[in-house]
């Protein structure tokens, strides 16, 4: 990625690429002492089955060396391999989590309507964050209370409904974007920050409460666990505290398994 700085591969250097790869490349001390990095299986891997990366987690731009027509035979094949910079939006968002982060830096800096927020090491103490698959959840991070302040927070308001922030957690990188991840009102969207990526719960264990447009509170509902999934109603985050409402924008078949769950939910 960087263009001072480039390895060399040992054995694992003649690795094919495969656009559905089984195995990921994971950077660790990335200094010029020391380019160490892991290559982790993302499945189970069968006796005599060839590895393969996706070169595009770890190539912005294959400058002389692009791979004009893939033949990995993947059904997920994007056709050719010239780095993720060649990427369509869709196809950088489903890689991102998986990318050198080197990489989504530089994606940021040349994109417009585009801004990168990191929340590797400014969670709050009660809460963390944990990864499925390519989704995100936020969970207890300590036994809380009924009634107890989880966190408070401020959102940022959005105006440009093409406007898309980069985040870092747990020092990987994904794409929130206006039809996931905003809260849409009239006249105006707002990105939440981390809690963006709180899961839906028709029977949530935390409520939020504006305190101003952009400032709010998040309250335990009833007790919450050690390692406990937090959970909000995305169709009841309005903001009391203006009278701004929510302005549905997207559905879902909700999967709580509460027995008040509502089934389809507009949010």
């Amino acid at each position: 990625v960087n263009s001072d700085l480039r390895k060399l591969y040992t054995f694992d250097g003649f690795t094919n690429h495969g656009c559905e790869p089984n195995v990921l490349s994971i950077d660790g001390d990335d200094s010029p002492e020391n380019l160490s990095y892991d290559m982790v299986a993302m499945r189970d891997i069968d006796i005599g089955e060839e590895i393969l990366v996706d070169y595009a987690t770890f190539e912005y731009e294959c400058d002389g060396h692009q791979i004009e027509k893939c033949l990995c035979g993947s059904s997920k094949c994007r056709g050719n391999m010239r780095g993720f910079k060649h990427l369509t939006l869709d196809e950088k968002i489903e890689i991102m989590p998986h990318a050198d982060f080197a990489l989504v830096e530089k994606f940021v800096a040349e994109t417009p309507n585009l801004s990168f927020v990191d929340y590797t090491h400014c969670l709050p103490g009660s809460i963390d964050v944990v990864q499925h698959g390519d989704e995100w959840e936020m969970v207890a991070a300590k036994p809380i209370l009924a009634g107890e302040l989880l966190f408070r927070n401020t959102s940022t308001v959005v105006t440009d409904e093409d406007f898309k922030f980069v985040v870092r957690l747990r020092d990987q990188a994904t794409l929130a974007v206006a039809g996931k991840h905003f809260l849409h009102r009239e006249g105006y969207m707002e990105f939440l920050g981390f809690d963006s990526f709180m899961q839906h719960s028709c029977d949530p264990n935390v409520v939020q409460t504006y305190v101003s447009m952009t400032d709010y509170e998040i309250h335990a509902r009833r007790g919450i666990k050690l390692g406990e999934t937090i959970t909000c109603d995305y169709t009841a985050l309005h903001n009391l505290f203006t009278g701004a409402k929510l302005v549905p924008v997207m559905s879902f078949t909700c999967g709580c398994g509460s027995d008040c769950c509502r089934g389809e939910i507009h949010c």
